[in-house]
């Protein structure tokens, strides 16, 4: 029993260790108080004795307007646009007598041609007659369904291909009509024929 009382005493002389570290900060944060004001009266005297130097007189014209050099700067690194590459519309001028209000006239646009078609192969089959079945059901779907015939060296195939399409807009939708049967088709392109 008095090796308890023994331990219960040293410890309870004993401070807990936020104590000491509170204790700690405090005494440092004084200490550094007292020197920042201790710098403070040093540089104090030294701007205290000198009378502050007259800033030079500048014409009052150029500190109320302020410089500004981006304009300058836009100017240097202006770039030239190249005029459009599409005709513009050519106005007649209307004399001042004229009733008719001026008419502008553009050129007639030209159709380019694609260079490539898209092609939609549905399905592929050894037997003529399940291909021209399945052209029959999809052509029951409002497609345009051709036939092609192909002999390789496994033997002759009947190729079952949906379009041509110009736009893969319209490959989009028929690629949706061919998933509403179950088929999924192999895009192909191919040259315009036109």
């Amino acid at each position: 029993m008095s090796r308890r009382n023994a331990s219960r005493r040293s410890n309870n002389g004993s401070k807990p260790a936020w104590v000491w570290f509170v204790l700690g900060n405090f005494t440092g944060g004084f200490a550094v108080f007292i020197l920042f004001l201790n710098g403070l009266q040093n540089d104090a005297p030294a701007a205290g004795g000198q009378k502050p130097q007259a800033v030079q007189s500048q014409p009052a014209e150029q500190e109320s307007k302020p410089r500004f050099d981006f304009y300058t700067l836009l100017q240097e690194n202006e770039v030239a646009v190249p005029p459009p590459k599409t005709a513009q519309p050519v106005r007649r001028r209307s004399a001042p007598g004229d009733s008719e209000p001026a008419e502008t006239t553009a050129p007639a646009p030209v159709a380019v041609e694609p260079a490539l078609v898209y092609i939609l192969q549905a399905a592929s089959f050894r037997d003529s007659a399940e291909a021209e079945r399945l052209r029959a059901q999809l052509t029951l779907a409002n497609l345009d369904v051709n036939v092609e015939t192909a002999t390789d060296s496994r033997g002759t195939w009947h190729r079952v291909l949906v379009g041509p399409y110009e736009s893969r807009s319209r490959v989009a939708k028929a690629r949706e009509i061919l998933a509403e049967h179950e088929l999924m088709p192999l895009v192909l392109k191919r040259p315009n024929k036109r």
